[in-house]
């Protein structure tokens, strides 16, 4: 994963439009009714709301696509920690994620990071959520010209992190999409990975 110079416009057009949209204009129903149960966990639907998810997760990160630029590593392993638990209003939930992994310019990157998801309804067994996150991570090859052109503080080579998440969660696994701010070397910067809540 990257984190570059400006928002890759046309991803966050997308996720952000979606988020605006009522869940049925795009072809999903509501967030899973009260009465329906999953696995065993106080996921959707078992905490009596049928719209909040509570618990902990570990995520895998599998790694990156950088369209435009044929140069920085996307093959970025690494493993977060994660806790998720009721947000503000029905259908948010607020989470802090935090581990290590592999970045693209092929250091070894420990993250920290705080955001909120968005359940926009299900679609066939998978429901699905928008989520926006904050936070820092470390890039000592990037911070020095990020602050050098932009201003952009470091500490030590940890720079702050913005990203956008599109993600479909069956039962206790949840797939997720990121998109990170690109910048003038690089179009759109994509992140896969897999969380398994417990």
């Amino acid at each position: 994963m990257r984190v570059g110079r400006g928002w890759p416009s046309p991803a966050a057009a997308l996720l952000l439009a979606a988020s605006a949209a009522p869940a049925g204009a795009v072809g999903f129903t509501g967030p899973r009714e009260s009465g329906q149960q999953g696995g065993g966990w106080n996921g959707p639907g078992q905490n009596g709301t049928g719209q909040h998810q509570t618990g902990q997760y570990v995520g895998i990160i599998l790694g990156s696509v950088h369209i435009g630029h044929v140069h920085l590593n996307n093959f970025n392993p690494g493993l977060t920690y994660g806790r998720i638990w009721p947000g503000p209003r029905p259908r948010f939930d607020w989470f802090a994620e935090g581990g290590v992994f592999y970045n693209s310019y092929k250091e070894v990157s420990p993250i920290a990071m705080f955001g909120v998801r968005y359940d926009i309804g299900r679609l066939g067994p998978a429901e699905i959520h928008l989520g926006a996150v904050g936070g820092i991570g470390y890039y000592r090859k990037l911070s020095a010209s990020l602050e050098q052109d932009y201003g952009i503080p470091n500490v030590a080579g940890f720079i702050p992190m913005a990203a956008l998440s599109l993600s479909a969660q069956v039962g206790r696994t949840e797939y997720r999409l990121t998109t990170v701010p690109a910048g003038r070397d690089v179009k759109a910067i994509f992140n896969l990975s897999v969380a398994v809540h417990f």
